[in-house]
């Protein structure tokens, strides 16, 4: 289940909003129960399943970007629009808020601003409500969402942190009847990662455990033999489950609870760290130009920041906005990895990111990611 979205008071209909255009969610899905009887989903688990009858359904699909809410307040308005006795003034003050997320109201459609991606805007809006947070929520809030929020694992990879291993983690036609697990094995098997092969692997935030079950099920047992596998995660319940599906699949697994940016492991003792999809749950720094422009952070992690910077010679360009996000978080990992791989150790690190720019917040039940430049 989802966390209940901020709680928010229907919209007051004013005369700004009833300017306004309605486009209906893309790709929403209505359910025919009756001849005269539609369902809608709220976004929010906890809000109560939306019943429709023609009326409804009519209203629904007339928010075609083109029709004013107050053309809609007009024609729908009085009418009763499900067999619950709502009418369609009751639904026009709902269905735009995050917790429905069933229509937007606006002036254009939503669109970002990097890809031009439709309804960004809207998402946004609707992860905030998630949240319950608006803009930056502080340099420990990662930290301490994974340390102490996350008390169990079941559903968290299919509800809040949806990752593409996890869903992969089943064979699938999109894969060739493959998991992602496999596929990585495949792939570091390619590149010659296991001649010889890796005598100590760390895995950090192995999420449930399915991506080392199936690194074991692709590798012979030949392959596996005399190799240790390690987890390191901050997130007890997950540790557990990572344990139990690694051992079951023969894995020599052991592990401990710890942050990457500071690995609990010896100087030069490993071969091989496999690091996915999390780098983005790592500490970010909200800078200023001018902290990086004089050397001089505001906090003792700001100066932290700014030295590596300075260190790495970071060219962070002449279009360096007043304030930023800075991924402190995985420059520490890095140099972490630097520490402990063995002499020709190597690692391989898979997260979402951008190019150019600068990261952006990524709004999520709970808690907030930041894009990994």
């Amino acid at each position: 289940m989802k966390p209940t979205a901020a709680i928010q008071k229907p919209l007051e209909l004013t005369d700004d909003l009833l300017k306004l255009r309605a486009w209906r969610m893309p790709d929403m899905v209505a359910y025919q129960h009756t001849p005269d009887e539609w369902w809608l989903t709220p976004l929010d688990d906890h809000l109560p399943l939306l019943r429709l009858n023609r009326f409804g359904l009519e209203l629904l699909t007339s928010m075609d970007g083109k029709t004013t809410v107050a053309a809609l307040q007009q024609k729908y308005g009085k009418w009763v629009c499900g067999p619950d006795g709502q009418t369609g003034r009751w639904h026009l003050e709902r269905w735009s808020l995050p917790g429905y997320s069933l229509c937007y109201f606006g002036t254009e459609p939503p669109a970002g601003d990097r890809h031009e991606a439709k309804w960004d805007l809207l998402l946004q809006q609707i992860r905030e409500g998630w949240s319950g947070q608006e803009g930056f929520e502080g340099e420990e809030h990662l930290s301490e969402f994974h340390l102490h929020e996350i008390t169990k694992r079941d559903g968290h990879f299919d509800q809040i942190e949806t990752t593409v291993s996890h869903l992969f983690r089943e064979p699938s036609e999109a894969l060739q009847g493959l998991t992602y697990g496999r596929i990585l094995a495949k792939h570091l098997r390619r590149l010659g990662w296991w001649t010889p092969k890796p005598r100590s692997i760390v895995e950090v935030g192995g999420g449930l455990g399915y991506l080392a079950r199936e690194l074991a099920g692709e590798l012979s047992p030949s392959e596996r033999l005399g190799v240790r596998y390690i987890f390191l995660d901050m997130t007890r319940p997950f540790l557990e489950s990572q344990f139990a599906l690694a051992r079951e699949v023969g894995w020599h697994a052991s592990g401990a609870q710890a942050n990457a940016e500071r690995l609990p492991l010896r100087d030069a003792s490993i071969d091989l760290v496999i690091d996915n999809e999390n780098l983005a749950d790592m500490t970010p720094v909200k800078l200023t130009r001018q902290e990086v422009q004089s050397d001089k952070g505001d906090t003792a992690l700001h100066q932290e920041a700014v030295e590596w910077i300075r260190r790495l010679r970071l060219p962070l360009g002449a279009d360096m906005p007043e304030e930023f996000i800075f991924n402190l978080g995985p420059i520490l990992f890095m140099a972490e990895l630097w520490r402990v791989l063995k002499p020709g150790g190597r690692a391989i690190l898979i997260e979402f990111g951008i190019e150019t720019g600068w990261p952006a917040p990524v709004k999520l039940p709970g808690h907030t990611e930041y894009e990994v430049q």
